[in-house]
């Protein structure tokens, strides 16, 4: 390919990039289109696509193009977070938890996915995994209140009320027991 050529597609790119943040995605489909009968395997091209049939919220095409980039480089945290974050749109929770895990191995240094995978956890009743999970990552990420609450709803949800009841009073105050009723005070 000849210099000038790689210079119009970048200019072009930086269009396509141009419209899709404006929020004008059909326009930049197009752009991206004719970018990528040039270079079919580019990521960058294939994501802006995805990302623009998610605004549009045309989510099967996204998943497509999405999948697309994966078989290209599979460990680029970018694209599985933003194919998680599809699944999540989708209620599709145990694909998300599956790809956030995954992203997460790559990088563990990731908060909002450590949010996103307890709250697959709890939406999929895995409450003991959920538990679990929980309780690791509140040791790195200790006043994440996402991360608390999903840990808190999991060990009242496996019958351990007492912890629970000790982290909520953690949280909020002092609890009150008063025959059979708890008040929290």
């Amino acid at each position: 390919m000849k210099p000038i050529e790689i210079k119009n597609l970048e200019a072009l790119f930086l269009e396509a990039e141009k419209l899709r943040n404006s929020g004008n995605f059909l326009n930049a489909i197009q752009v991206f289109k004719n970018i990528l009968k040039v270079k079919p395997d580019s990521i960058p091209i294939l994501n802006g696509l995805a990302n623009c049939y998610f605004q549009l919220n045309k989510l099967d095409i996204a998943e497509d193009y999405y999948l697309q980039c994966l078989k290209n480089d599979t460990s680029n945290v970018q694209i599985l977070n933003n194919l998680a974050l599809l699944y999540l749109r989708n209620k599709n929770y145990e694909k998300a938890k599956q790809i956030l895990q995954k992203s997460l191995l790559i990088n563990i240094d990731q908060e909002n996915i450590v949010e996103k995978i307890g709250f697959c956890l709890i939406q999929t009743k895995l409450y003991s995994e959920a538990s679990e999970f929980c309780e690791k990552f509140l040791k790195k990420y200790p006043e994440n209140k996402f991360l608390l609450s999903y840990y808190e709803k999991s060990l009242f949800k496996t019958g351990k009320n007492i912890d629970g009841l000790k982290l909520l009073q953690k949280q909020t105050g002092f609890i009150q027991f008063d025959d059979d009723k708890v008040k929290i005070i």
